[in-house]
């Protein structure tokens, strides 16, 4: 029999994006794993197979909506589909790439379906692999990792006679602790408090834009209020384009000694980066918000259950000019530190308190920049597979919600991929440029001089 489940935070944040903008594009993750080597596609279709049985957030669907809006989500116990095999062997691998990124940008659209579709590729260059696009609502990106290097433990199993792979957590298990732990309302009561108290304690936050004061400026004429600390969301044309910048392994290494040697994260980092940034082009703003989407995988079995976990949560610092580097690292880092100890809360409870208080107009947000750092590069982790060339890439959903998004990512030879989605409604690539330029100006100035102050940097650079 059938057991129905409601959503966890994490899926309604991506279905009320579905909802709200009125596309599915909003909610897909795509990718490519690929070996320079021949491949038993046969073989790699029966593990693809086994891999949907094995991890079950592949084989989950979503209900239509009851009268009161309310979807439930539900895992069938079979889903024994055919793997197509498509041949792009005949185009240049950046042809092969154009041509999966227009995969990336279909829709799963409808109810009761699979969302979720495998297709086994052979590339250009004697490459060889698998694409897969599902629905954010099942997957994220370290959950897509998990299942890649698992189905390729599977079929080094088959073809090498390795090691059988152990079993990844069941996902409706965990899903039931995640949904009776968002139900304990003491916990609910103590989240609900944090969130409160940062609100009491700071005020309205006021938004930052990377294009400088002149947006806030139209959204306050536009909404003949002087004193609006809230910035329109664009809601027509959600097209994104993307644009990648690489990092080589040396500075990369740099920048993660640095945070080996003071023991912050590289996610607190990076969110310095950018909201040092975002003060500098908005006239010295101390006061910054920036979105910070959070993997909440702390535990063996939240890591390999798979399922949507990653959520995002406001990231608000008050930093002044005359904090050195290395306190604004710390003080970014106490505050993301105290979120991550009350992350289970709906952020969209958040967005509603803020409203409730401030009043602020329909469709405003307080932040222009996402940011998502992802540790673990889509790397085929296996002994036989090691000394083998992979081609691995992310594709963009085509849409997105968000005005500017930071993926950063390892690449497989030890750098790191930034990866910046933007919409071109308001933005283009000379803006992307602008802000990995002085990002990394203004990390490298910070680690190399960390008692200088926020304000000597962005001088200085």
């Amino acid at each position: 029999m059938k057991e129905y489940y409601p959503l966890t935070a994490a899926q309604k944040m991506h279905y009320n994006w579905i909802k709200k903008y009125k596309t599915q594009q909003v909610s897909g993750v795509s990718v490519v794993a690929s070996l320079k080597s021949a491949i038993d596609f046969g073989l790699l279709k029966k593990c693809i197979q086994l891999e949907i049985e094995r991890y079950g957030c592949m084989r989950i669907r979503f209900t239509k909506p009851d009268e009161k809006g309310e979807v439930k989500q539900y895992i069938v116990e079979k889903d024994a589909r055919d793997i197509p095999l498509k041949d792009l062997s005949n185009m240049s691998l950046a042809e092969a790439d154009d041509l999966m990124q227009q995969w990336a940008y279909e829709t799963f659209d409808g109810d009761d379906i699979p969302l979720c579709d495998v297709t086994m590729v052979k590339l250009p260059e004697g490459y060889n692999g698998f694409f897969i696009h599902m629905d954010h609502r099942l997957i994220d990106s370290c959950g897509l990792v998990v299942m890649i290097n698992d189905l390729m433990q599977l079929y080094t199993h088959y073809r090498f006679q390795s090691e059988y792979p152990q079993d990844l957590a069941d996902f409706e298990t965990v899903l039931q602790k995640d949904l009776k732990r968002a139900g304990n309302e003491k916990r609910f009561a103590k989240d609900k408090k944090f969130w409160d108290d940062q609100l009491d304690a700071l005020g309205e936050p006021l938004y930052s834009d990377i294009q400088g004061p002149s947006v806030l400026e139209e959204a306050r004429k536009l909404h003949g209020n002087k004193k609006l600390r809230a910035a329109d969301i664009e809601m027509k044309n959600l097209f994104v384009q993307v644009k990648d910048y690489y990092l080589e392994p040396e500075p990369t290494k740099n920048l993660m000694d640095f945070c080996m040697n003071h023991q912050l994260s590289m996610t607190n980092l990076l969110l310095l980066g950018i909201r040092t940034y975002l003060s500098k082009v908005n006239n010295g703003q101390e006061d910054i918000t920036i979105e910070n989407f959070i993997s909440r995988r702390s535990t063996h079995d939240e890591w390999t259950s798979g399922g949507s976990r990653t959520i995002m949560f406001p990231c608000r610092t008050v930093i002044s000019a005359d904090m050195d580097f290395i306190s604004a690292a710390y003080e970014i880092q106490n505050v993301q530190n105290r979120i991550y100890m009350h992350s289970n809360y709906d952020p969209e409870l958040i967005e509603e308190e803020m409203r409730r208080r401030y009043h602020t107009p329909e469709n405003t947000t307080y932040e222009s920049c996402y940011l998502t750092y992802q540790p673990m590069p889509v790397k085929m982790d296996t002994p036989h597979l090691v000394n083998i060339s992979q081609h691995a890439k992310w594709f963009a959903n085509g849409a997105a919600t968000k005005k500017m998004y930071l993926t950063v990512s390892h690449t497989e030879n030890g750098g790191m991929n930034f990866s910046y989605h933007y919409q071109t409604a308001h933005l283009n690539e000379h803006d992307m440029e602008l802000l990995y330029y002085y990002m990394m100006r203004i990390l490298f100035k910070g680690i190399a001089e960390p008692d200088m102050s926020i304000g000597e940097i962005m001088e200085q650079v």
